[in-house]
């Protein structure tokens, strides 16, 4: 809003002034130089709010952590091939969660009836088979003592993304059940 008025002070990009109505109001200095005492008019001077702009850059930042979220829980990263006497293939994504399950046997079939593993962690999942296998008998004490391995094959592992799976292999170890980690052609057995 345009303002008129005797200038008192000059600051700067200020200028100060008293109008007719004896209301204090700061003017932006334009190129007509000011004088102390003397009338000048011209917009009111407005600050800029900082913590506006900071607001901004901050939802920004949040904005693009979401999409860099976003892309990696949608991005396929690799696929696990899972085989306890039941075979199932899963795909899994960059936040390690699995998006995708297919039964690759029939008791894959069947595990992938009953045991949602959908949206899980890799070694949640890996959880959920070796227990439902064991309640549906595809694994039994037998097995176990006669030294029955659970293959777990990692294909498509271009990045090489570590696949860390030492819960999955103590909790295997307490049913007495090795662990055979193929991960892109590099064979462990735990």
């Amino acid at each position: 809003m345009r303002k008129a008025g005797k200038v008192i002070n000059i600051e700067e990009d200020k200028v100060y002034i008293i109008t007719a109505n004896n209301e204090f109001v700061t003017l932006e200095k334009h190129t007509a130089e000011p004088v102390i005492g003397e009338l000048y008019a011209g917009e009111e001077y407005k600050k800029t709010v900082v913590w506006k702009y900071l607001l901004a850059v901050a939802c920004i930042i949040l904005m693009l952590f979401l999409v860099i979220q976003l892309y990696l829980d949608n991005r396929y990263n690799y696929s696990v091939i899972v085989d306890m006497n039941c075979s199932l293939k899963m795909d899994v994504n960059g936040s390690n969660k699995i998006t995708k399950v297919e039964g690759i046997s029939s008791g894959g079939y069947k595990m992938k009836q009953l045991v949602s593993l959908e949206h899980k962690s890799l070694d949640e999942a890996l959880h959920l088979i070796l227990d439902e296998s064991i309640k549906q008998k595809y694994l039994t004490k037998a097995h176990a003592d006669d030294g029955f391995e659970l293959s777990i094959f990692v294909s498509g592992n271009k990045h090489k993304t570590p696949i860390n799976l030492t819960e999955f292999n103590r909790y295997a170890g307490t049913h007495n059940f090795k662990v055979l980690l193929n991960n892109n052609g590099q064979a462990v057995i735990n």
